[in-house]
């Protein structure tokens, strides 16, 4: 059968030869050209007219690193991927999955050693791609794409049979799906002031940080176009190599005058780089966002409200997750140190920002799309840009911040791991057991680990309580729970994001959290109090007495969880509540009327430590408000009380006290 639309095609295109261009791809059809070079062959396909995305994403695909050899046959397979696409989904393959699909047949050429993908369809030549796939150690991460875009292929008969996914998992690196790190809670509280004290240290000179790197630029281009800025002896021989330039610049560069403490002027840019990074580490710590999502972020982002009185930051960015890659604005609760680490990061960068423009508006000159040139514009309204502006080459203007935290870890942020937080990290990461040593930190840290120690603190340290963890900003503690205080109102606002995978995140840790605390009551605790603790105790015995050394495994406790049959509640007070239904009253009263205690509470050897430092917190209060006045008298009864009864836990868990002897003073008696 004669294929006409083929004949009408090559009718149509033949007489009028297409120049190659970045564009091409986007032209249904040229995949049936006779020619083997066809116009879409380039270095760069630009998808700035089809596509809208994230300000830290690209609208532009790159094959310069693509193995030359395979490159042509690569770019027909995507041609053929993208314009399928476009006639079968909603939306045509974005860039970024574009350049999935791309890196997973440069491995398939790779195994094959060629691009004649139908040597798949030969039994004996897929065993032994296979084989080669297998000694590429690929993870799971990488194969399931391969998987994907063989499908395709299939789909698109440019192979005949449908790949076996089974065959190809089993080439995978044996090793599970690693969750993003926790950062143990004090290593995490030691990160955060590191980066409050330098947003603090330099939230006031931003302004010259900005002044004496313009000066820095406009010195090297003076020098560049040949201007003596310091006379010499030499000075009528000056050479004009890179190396020379370079020099004259060093020197001349120290001339800049400045009282930023501990802040070198360079065109390297490492002291903007390290504010920039811990800039970005206090907005990721106080907002939860995903990084895409905080470098849409610029000091106009900043949307403070007021809630019962008290002022409360809320930040307004983009997110393209959950919307088909297509960025919408959203928005974040936060704290107002983030507005100070906004404006630092946005206002020291200004006239590297005001460099960048002109160079957009010369790529405007030159013909530039107008779409590309709009996405360029746009991330430069970002706070946090390219510090190394001199030797920014690329159409990418936003701070890639991986590299720079691998910094942090490494070079900036001095601590070492106690055993405490080698303890701490591994029990929120089983799947990275050992990985943070002894003495050292943890070197790989990402910036989803910010957004799962978000959750895990919002779990397990209570944002909402009195217990969250505190940080030191301008000789003031900063406590995270403040800014959660008003959470339950700001849930109910239409213009308030907390996305669902930070809820479901939040969930798993709070799942994880209980198995944690019913393992410790069943399994680890060596004294049980509480009145639900003294039945699990009784419980325990009977079990241990049948020779069981494990009363219940993590596993069926995480059973009973997920099904809803186990309930946890962290008191305040230290103690757990067992009760579904429980409202935390009884655990943060500062006394209570009579001795009977619930009958849900438990509490571990872990939680009665805790009730040992507040008792000693009650008896400094007891002293400080003991003076005799009568109006106190109820109270100093009702501390007393409560340490008391608090004594009696302790002595049940084997701590040592000294018993409190305090009377109540009588005013009479001090006259």
């Amino acid at each position: 059968m004669v294929d006409h639309t083929k004949i009408v095609t090559q009718d149509i295109l033949s007489p009028f030869p297409l120049q190659k261009s970045q564009v091409a791809f986007l032209l249904p059809g040229l995949d049936e050209l006779g020619s083997t070079d066809k116009p879409y062959h380039v270095e760069e396909w630009d998808f700035s007219t089809v596509n809208v995305v994230a300000v830290n994403k690209r609208l532009k695909m790159t094959f310069r690193a693509t193995n030359q050899q395979h490159v042509r046959e690569i770019q027909d397979v995507l041609y053929k991927l993208y314009h399928d696409s476009r006639q079968t989904q909603t939306l045509p393959l974005s860039v970024s999955m574009m350049d999935r699909h791309k890196f997973s047949l440069q491995h398939v050429a790779n195994c094959l050693n060629s691009t004649s993908w139908r040597d798949l369809d030969d039994p004996r030549k897929f065993k032994n791609f296979l084989r080669q796939l297998k000694e590429l150690k690929l993870g799971k991460g990488v194969v399931y794409p391969i998987i994907g875009v063989l499908n395709k292929l299939s789909h698109l008969r440019v192979i005949e049979t449908f790949v076996d996914s089974k065959a190809l998992l089993k080439c995978a690196k044996q090793q599970g799906v690693k969750q993003s790190v926790a950062i143990p809670s004090k290593m995490f509280q030691s990160m955060l002031n590191h980066s409050l004290r330098v947003v603090e240290k330099y939230y006031g000179h931003r302004h010259e940080i900005s002044r004496v790197m313009e000066e820095a630029y406009d010195l090297k281009e003076r020098i560049a176009n040949g201007e003596v800025v310091q006379q010499s002896s030499r000075a009528k021989f000056l050479a004009n190599s890179s190396k020379a330039i370079d020099k004259r610049f060093a020197r001349a560069v120290k001339g800049i005058s400045h009282s930023i403490p501990d802040f070198t002027v360079n065109l390297k840019a490492q002291s903007l780089s390290e504010i920039l990074t811990n800039c970005i580490i206090v907005v990721l710590a106080f907002s939860g966002a995903r990084i895409g999502e905080a470098l849409s972020l610029n000091k106009d982002s900043i949307k403070p409200i007021l809630i019962n009185g008290k002022r409360v930051v809320l930040l307004q960015g983009e997110t393209t997750k959950g919307n088909d890659g297509i960025p919408e604005v959203v928005t974040w609760q936060s704290h107002p140190i983030a507005q100070s680490a906004l404006e630092l990061a946005y206002d020291m960068m200004e006239s590297t920002r005001a460099l960048y423009m002109n160079r957009v508006n010369e790529k405007e000159k030159q013909g530039l799309s107008p779409e590309n040139i709009k996405h360029m514009r746009k991330q430069l309204k970002s706070a946090f840009l390219v510090p190394t502006a001199i030797h920014q080459d690329s159409d990418n203007y936003v701070f890639y911040v991986f590299k720079h935290l691998q910094n942090f870890m490494n070079k900036w942020f001095n601590y070492k791991a106690t055993q405490e937080d080698v303890d701490e990290f591994d029990q929120l990461n089983p799947a990275r057991e050992g990985q943070l040593k002894l003495g050292s930190t943890f070197a790989y840290m990402s910036s989803h680990d910010f957004r799962r120690t978000f959750a895990v603190l919002f779990v397990r340290y209570g944002f909402g309580s009195a217990s969250g963890i505190k940080f030191q900003y301008k000789h003031a503690n900063i406590n995270m729970s403040d800014y959660y205080a008003n959470n339950a109102y700001l849930a109910r606002m239409n213009d308030i994001l907390l996305d669902e995978d930070l809820l479901d995140e939040m969930d798993e840790e709070g799942i994880d959290l209980g198995v944690d605390l019913f393992d410790d009551i069943y399994n680890g605790s060596e004294y049980l109090s509480g009145a639900q603790g003294e039945s699990i105790k009784q419980e325990r015995l009977r079990i241990l007495d049948s020779g069981q050394s494990i009363i219940m495994t993590r596993e069926d406790i995480e059973e009973h969880i997920r099904s809803g049959d186990f309930h946890i509640i962290q008191l305040p007070s230290g103690a757990y509540c067992t009760n579904a239904s429980c409202d935390r009253v009884c655990g943060t009263e500062p006394f209570r009327a009579e001795v009977k205690e619930c009958a849900h509470k438990v509490v571990t050897d872990k939680g009665a430590k805790k009730i040992a430092k507040q008792r000693e917190r009650l008896v400094a209060k007891f002293q400080a408000i003991n003076t005799g006045d009568k109006l106190k008298s109820s109270i100093l009864a009702g501390l007393k009380q409560k340490i008391q009864i608090e004594e009696l836990t302790l002595k049940k868990h084997g701590i040592a006290f000294i018993p409190f002897q305090g009377e109540i003073m009588d005013t009479e008696v001090i006259t």
